[in-house]
């Protein structure tokens, strides 16, 4: 990426304002201890000075102007101011030119510009005055010279460490948003090879969790759906083609064949119910069509309520059990206890139903069905399963698509679409409709997952 580029991204600007902000705290921080350490030495030292001002009053003068000779001579940095002032404010002792202005009170006063003792200049100090018994004035005091001398240290510190800082923090901005505009640009490049045509191109993540990762997770999980869609359409266009072509060119002949022979009244009576057969199996695969559409993009999910699979699972053993037993099929069912799940009796109801009737249509007489609904790990679950033909592990990943009929489906009548609407109403309900090897036969299962679930105390529906 050129570098404008990276100055341009908003992670670069984010950073830019991360560091001001940071800039600004870091000043902030600075300024608070420049003034905490400045402040607590001047008051540490006024401290000292009124505490020595009021032992160090009543001594006498003789005792006083000792104390304080020896105080100058110990003070090799020349820091201290001592004075004493008789009763008129003439000076008798000390390093000190004048009274400074301040008041007479035993308080500490500092003095921005004191005069020092050689005259060479001025410099802040802290002064305490404290007025003796005798009307005379004893003066304490003590050069801040080094604790301005750390004032500055700290402000120039604080100016040499802030653009570096700054500088740093830049650096780092300018690395994460290159990063960052990299890892758009891979999102992009995947976009734009999917916008070609590219369907098994997947926006690249890289497992950290963030928002962009689950944005990426969530657009590959649509590119999924809408390949898993495309991949039905490339071969629905041929399947209708041929599945409403055969019944209506069938009924064509027929009528055309009729008026051609120019036949009698009841055998045109039975040609055109022929023909009419052939148009309710046009019509029939055309209602299933629009079924498997009104499911796939029903709203019904906001209609969902608690139900009780094991009952659906009664109802359509109850309805399908004379039709079973009419092909001398022996018929079963182990749902006798609730299974609590979330979602539209009617559609689950559909569901099975087209398992059970697929289940009859490939099960030769003598054969068994059976029906089960239990709870498995706290999901529901709803099984089919026969004795019957079976399903290769071949064909068992194309049954579900619409209008799949396998070899051994040729001689059975159907469209090829029951499973399919199984399996689209089972997905609305965040079920896993699969299919297994039943040794011998075939076992459709529904599994639930644990978002279908409802609370305790399902209803029937």
């Amino acid at each position: 990426m050129l570098t404008t580029e990276v100055f341009k991204a908003r992670a670069f600007r984010l950073a830019l304002a991360f560091c001001l902000a940071v800039s600004v705290a870091t000043a902030a921080a600075f300024g608070l201890i420049y003034l905490q350490v400045s402040s607590a030495d001047v008051q540490r030292v006024g401290a000292i000075l009124v505490d020595e001002a009021a032992k160090s009053v009543g001594d006498t003068e003789a005792g006083l102007r000792q104390a304080l000779e020896l105080r100058l001579t110990r003070d090799i940095r020349r820091l201290d101011y001592v004075a004493l002032f008789d009763a008129n404010g003439t000076k008798l002792f000390g390093d000190v030119p004048a009274m400074p202005a301040i008041p007479v009170d035993g308080r500490a006063y500092v003095v921005t510009a004191q005069a020092l003792p050689d005259a060479s200049g001025a410099e802040p100090a802290i002064f305490v005055a404290r007025r003796r018994p005798d009307g005379g004035v004893m003066l304490l005091g003590r050069s801040l010279r080094e604790a301005y001398e750390l004032r500055g240290i700290v402000l120039r510190a604080l100016a040499i460490a802030i653009l570096p800082t700054i500088l740093l923090i830049l650096a780092i901005g300018a690395i994460f948003a290159r990063r960052a505009s990299q890892r758009f640009e891979r999102v992009h490049g995947a976009i734009v090879r999917i916008m070609d045509g590219d369907l098994d191109s997947r926006l690249p993540f890289e497992n950290d969790g963030d928002d962009v990762d689950k944005v990426a997770r969530a657009v590959n999980q649509m590119l999924d759906e809408i390949a898993r869609l495309l991949d039905q359409l490339k071969s629905v266009g041929d399947n209708i083609a041929h599945d409403l072509r055969t019944p209506l060119a069938v009924a064509r002949a027929k009528i055309e064949r009729s008026l051609d022979n120019e036949v009698g009244v009841e055998q045109l009576r039975d040609t055109m119910e022929a023909a009419l057969v052939q148009i309710d199996k046009v019509s029939m695969a055309i209602s299933a069509i629009l079924r498997i559409s009104a499911v796939e993009n029903s709203s019904r999910e906001k209609q969902f309520k608690e139900i009780d699979l094991a009952a659906v699972c009664n109802e359509v053993f109850d309805l399908y059990e004379p039709l079973a037993e009419s092909k001398s099929i022996a018929m079963a069912i182990d749902a006798g206890n609730p299974v609590p799940a979330r979602g539209d009796g009617d559609l689950l109801r559909e569901a099975i139903s087209n398992l059970v009737d697929n289940a009859i249509k490939f099960t030769p007489p003598g054969a068994a069905i059976r029906i089960e609904a239990r709870t498995v790990d706290g999901c529901p679950l709803a099984s089919v399963s026969d004795t019957g033909r079976g399903i290769s592990s071949q064909e068992r990943p194309r049954i579900f698509r619409r209008f799949y009929r396998g070899e051994q489906s040729t001689d059975t009548i159907g469209h090829g679409l029951g499973l399919s609407i199984a399996e689209s109403i089972a997905r609305l309900h965040g079920f896993e409709l699969t299919v297994e090897d039943n040794d011998p036969g075939a076992r459709f299962v529904m599994r639930g997952s644990g978002k279908t679930l409802p609370q305790p105390g399902a209803r029937k529906p």
